[in-house]
């Protein structure tokens, strides 16, 4: 499978590039389209899908380039679409270059599936970050987007997050999958649920919390 990562943007953003060369996913292109698209056409990779975990500015915002360059479809949860549409919760308005986003083509919901070749992409949804986020399981690969970070979590104090729905998210369905799944996030390292089952700050912040 390839499986490629891109930092991008000021915020260094992980843009994940997964599946197969003829029908890739570009998961989250948040920002220099121009550099997502070099690696692209260098590696020779034709995208059939770009994957947008959730609505924030920093993961969508090469999106609208990337599909006009490549004809690719939008993905975003169908839990998300208002949130992607609406620029005051994705934040374009207030930090992306632009308020304009691309129409998603395609919604999807938890247990939906993506075909890239012979590699099948399941989604889980994982309200929390924001209200409609989700996650893609291939095999013994997670992406997580902004829900699980290596020892941390998505923050929650930005429009439609919630802590209640975060804790549920990383403990009920991330927590369950396989030791030895790998976490692809968001923003730095990749780590695997076994570690993070350990070592992840969810548990502080769960008690943080039952005893508001």
């Amino acid at each position: 499978m390839i499986l490629e990562t891109i930092v991008t943007g000021y915020i260094e953003e992980n843009c994940h590039l997964a599946g197969d060369e003829k029908e890739l996913l570009v998961i989250d292109p948040g920002d220099e389209a121009d550099k997502i698209l070099k690696r692209i056409e260098d590696r020779g990779y034709t995208v059939k899908y770009i994957v947008l975990t959730h609505c924030h500015y920093d993961h969508i915002g090469a999106a609208a380039e990337i599909k006009e360059k490549t004809g690719a479809k939008i993905v975003v949860c169908e839990k998300e679409k208002a949130n992607y549409l609406n620029p005051d919760i994705s934040m374009m308005g207030h930090f992306g270059d632009s308020t304009d986003v691309a129409e998603p083509d395609i919604t999807v919901s938890e247990g939906d599936e993506l075909k890239s070749g012979e590699y099948s992409f399941k989604i889980i949804e994982t309200p929390g970050h924001t209200s409609g986020g989700m996650c893609l399981l291939c095999d013994d690969v997670l992406f997580s987007g902004d829900t699980l970070f290596r020892r941390g979590i998505g923050r929650v104090d930005l429009p439609t997050g919630s802590m209640k729905q975060i804790i549920h998210s990383i403990k009920n369905k991330l927590f369950s999958l396989a030791d030895n799944t790998r976490v692809y996030c968001g923003h730095g390292p990749a780590t695997t649920i076994e570690y993070e089952k350990k070592h992840n700050e969810i548990y502080e912040w769960e008690r943080y919390y039952n005893e508001q």
